[in-house]
């Protein structure tokens, strides 16, 4: 995958579409592709969580036949919610667990395939301080069209002129998601009970060997939000960005093996 120009890039990223297209036919499989973008969406009260493609609400309409119990979910008129008994988001966590680990077994969804063991937080009520609806896998993001968050950061330094020099990271050749492609110097998701700030830190220490003393001193320059549509599903998510001027003595180096190499390149050669 190559692009020209910046404004290719963002197409590619941002590219649910407003209107369904003429030529997408109903689903052949369960990899989401060529499949109509006629979704429900995944309540939690009044809240939208989530946004689920056909095969995916197909997907949760087995699995309530397979209950021996009341099934969790409600599936009505493009909503599904979680059945009257299932009240907290303890119980809520614990239903969306059982689901996905079923799906992994049925190999039902590719996106299962890159189960990472780590928690993300749904958000339900923004309005309210305590709003996490559930916790889940990351791997289940997209097969449930549940809005991610991130941080990524710009680190740079300023040469014997005053112009700008930047840390561009290179994915590694094994990561899950885009290896071996370009990156910023640091980035990373937001864990189930991580802030932001703290995301920032923890990411410039195992990505970067950035020391914490040094990455506090990032500042917010503002957030980028997306809607992506891939084979996995929908990936609506939100990117938390940093600019950080790094002395120019700390050198970038890769730590816990999510990034090959660190390039020190003038404006020119990133744009």
């Amino acid at each position: 995958m190559s692009f020209q120009t910046l404004l290719q890039v963002v197409e590619k990223c941002d590219n649910f579409p407003h209107a369904l297209p003429s030529y997408l036919n109903p689903p052949k499989s369960d990899s989401h592709d060529d499949e109509p973008l006629n979704t429900h969406v995944l309540r939690v009260g009044s809240a939208i969580v989530g946004r689920l493609l056909p095969s995916t609400v197909t997907a949760i309409q087995e699995y309530n036949a397979r209950q021996t119990g009341d099934p969790p979910f409600v599936i009505g008129d493009g909503c599904v919610t979680f059945d009257e008994h299932i009240h907290t988001p303890e119980e809520r966590s614990r239903i969306i667990e059982g689901l996905l680990r079923t799906w992994v077994e049925e190999k039902r969804f590719v996106a299962l395939k890159g189960w990472r063991n780590e928690l993300l937080s749904a958000y339900g009520d923004m309005t309210q301080p305590d709003n996490i609806a559930f916790v889940f896998e990351r791997a289940g993001a997209a097969v449930l069209g549940i809005p991610s968050y991130g941080v990524h950061l710009n680190a740079y330094i300023r040469d014997e002129n005053g112009d700008l020099n930047m840390w561009i990271a290179r994915r590694s050749p094994t990561k899950q998601t885009w290896p071996g492609m370009l990156d910023n110097c640091v980035a990373g998701g937001i864990a189930h009970g991580l802030a932001v700030y703290e995301t920032v830190v923890k990411e410039c220490e195992e990505e970067a060997s950035i020391p914490a003393e040094i990455a506090r001193k990032a500042r917010n320059v503002g957030a980028i939000s997306y809607f992506l549509v891939t084979p996995n599903g929908l990936q609506p998510e939100t990117q938390y960005i940093f600019d950080i001027e790094l002395p120019k003595e700390v050198i970038p180096k890769p730590s816990d093996g999510e990034v090959e190499a660190f390039y020190l390149w003038d404006m020119t050669e990133v744009t």
